[in-house]
This record gives C-alpha cells, sequence and structure tokens, in this order.
C-alpha cells in the first residue's frame, strides 16, 4: 500500500468508525442527540477522549501526512471501542508496527486451548501439534507423542518450547533420522518469527539460554538460514518400534490468532501410513498447560 493510500484508508476508516460510535458507548450525555447531525461522534468528542488535539486529529481524518504513536493509537482505539482485529488494523494504516500480544495469556488458552485439543485429537493415525508465536506447545495428540518422543513430565518451562526440545532433548533428537537436516528447517522456521518478534523478551532468552548450553544450536543458528514454516517439508522419523517413518509437514493457522500455527504430519507413502496407524491405540491427551 502507498502512503497516500494509506492515509486515505486511515482518515475514511477513523471517520467511519466515529459515526458508528454512539456518545453513550463512551459516556457521554445523550440529551442534545436533537442538535447532532450524526448519530455518532464528533471529532472533538473523539480528540478530548483520546488525550489529543482537535485540529491533530482533524488532519487524520483529512488525510494528512502526520506521524501517529502507538499510545495515540490505543488510544483511539478505547475511544472509538474497536475490536481486536480493527485495532491490529489502525496499526497497519497508520504505518506502525502492531505490539506482540502473548498467545500465554489465561483468557486466551481458556478459549482456544480446548478446541484446539478438539481439532488434533480427531487426527487418530497422524500427528498433530499447535503452537504458538514463541514456538511453546499449546496443544498435541498422541501419535505426535509417539512420533516424536514428547514426554509430558518434562514440558515445564522452556522444555516445552519446541526448539529447546529439538535441541535439548535426547528422546525428542534421537527420533530423527538426519536430525542435523531437521534441526536447520525447523531453525530456519524459528529465525523466521524471531525476525518478527525481535523485541519478544521470552524469545531472546531462549535463543541465549541455547547459546550457553548447546553447541549444536551455536553452529546452526550462526548459519542464518531463514524459511517460513512451509508446507511440504520432509522429516524422516527412526521410532525404536515402528521403524522408519516418512513423514511430510502441513501448517495451518487458528483463526483470529494468527501466531498460533496448527502442525499435521501427513505420511509419505502408503507403508509410512501403516507404520502409524501400527503406533498404538489413539487416546486424548490434555494440554501442555496445567
Amino acid at each position: 500500500m502507498n502512503d497516500e493510500l494509506r492515509r486515505k484508508e486511515l482518515a475514511e476508516f477513523l471517520k467511519n468508525r466515529r459515526n458508528r460510535t454512539r456518545p453513550e458507548q463512551v459516556g457521554l450525555s445523550n440529551n442534545s442527540n436533537s442538535h447532532r447531525r450524526t448519530k455518532g461522534l464528533r471529532r472533538e468528542e473523539v480528540a478530548v477522549l483520546s488525550g489529543i488535539s482537535v485540529s491533530w486529529y482533524t488532519s487524520l481524518e483529512q488525510g494528512r501526512d502526520v506521524r501517529i504513536s502507538d499510545s495515540v493509537i490505543e488510544s483511539l482505539a478505547r475511544t472509538l471501542k474497536l475490536s481486536r482485529d480493527e485495532r491490529a488494523h489502525l496499526y497497519v494504516i497508520a504505518d506502525r508496527k502492531i505490539p506482540l500480544e502473548s498467545v500465554s495469556d489465561a483468557s486466551y488458552l481458556q478459549i482456544s486451548t480446548p478446541v484446539l485439543q478438539r481439532i488434533v485429537d480427531q487426527y487418530i493415525h497422524l500427528p498433530a501439534y499447535a503452537i504458538d508465536g514463541q514456538w511453546n506447545l499449546l496443544v498435541w495428540n498422541q501419535t505426535a507423542i509417539e512420533v516424536f518422543g514428547l514426554q509430558s513430565n518434562k514440558m515445564k518451562n522452556c522444555s516445552g518450547n519446541l526448539i529447546w526440545l529439538m535441541f535439548n532433548d535426547p528422546v525428542v533428537r534421537g527420533r530423527y533420522a538426519d536430525w542435523e537436516d531437521s534441526a536447520r528447517k525447523l531453525l530456519a522456521a524459528f529465525r523466521y518469527t524471531f525476525a518478527r518478534r525481535t523485541e519478544d523478551p521470552y524469545i531472546i532468552e531462549i535463543i541465549k539460554k541455547l547459546l550457553e548450553v548447546n553447541e549444536d544450536f551455536k553452529t546452526i543458528w550462526e548459519l542464518h538460514d531463514v524459511q517460513c514454516f512451509r508446507d511440504d517439508n520432509h522429516f524422516k522419523i527412526q521410532h525404536p518400534s515402528a521403524g522408519e517413518i516418512n513423514v511430510r509437514s502441513n501448517t495451518f493457522y487458528a483463526g483470529e490468532y494468527d501466531d498460533v500455527t496448527l502442525i499435521l504430519y501427513t505420511p509419505e507413502d502408503d507403508m509410512d501410513e501403516k507404520n502409524l496407524i501400527n503406533l498404538g491405540a489413539f487416546r486424548p491427551i490434555n494440554s501442555l498447560n496445567p
């Protein structure tokens, strides 16, 4: 979006949402409605409620070339009663970076985790799990535990982080027939995430710890490979009882929570499918979060 078009979109969006916001929604008296030319808020009302000058707010609605801070965006979002998606859209059309929101918040987990768990549990013979924007495992199914060697009793603190497990858990490492190739694929995708979350203290701490304790991580990290978590990545699993299983990754995003990724692994051929089916009976597994 070029700058002129972006300012035009910002101006029209603010005017639209101002006209849709009723005075009573923001605690203003409704007695003077007969004198209003619109059922929505006046410009001066939006400005006062948002803590900015009327002339400066007017310049926004006129599409002028003015810079808008994150604090002003937050004030406008509150005044205009914007939804989560509308707030994010306001950041984009104001040419600002959307602030990070941790998906580990209790309110998010209460809503999303049971839903995600039901989804992954439907894939009886396919390994599936969901990770958040920090690469923490949110939910997973029994087949994922069997295939990748995940152990519930180790999923505490950073140990529930997929990258941490890949490099530091000997059981998980041992399931990959070509561990280095698989680790490079995952770490390239993790770096892609990191570039978009460079201010996230959790991710910074994970990287710092891994650089301190794991030489393999340090070696691969210094390669600077980068790639989004793509579909059709091939992984060769060496299972202690089922033998070799070749799977390919399939990634999906969880609706409004676009920093949650559902990863489903499908068998490469009929023999791999048979080996997955033979791994054992299905039983639902609870979320990693207590």
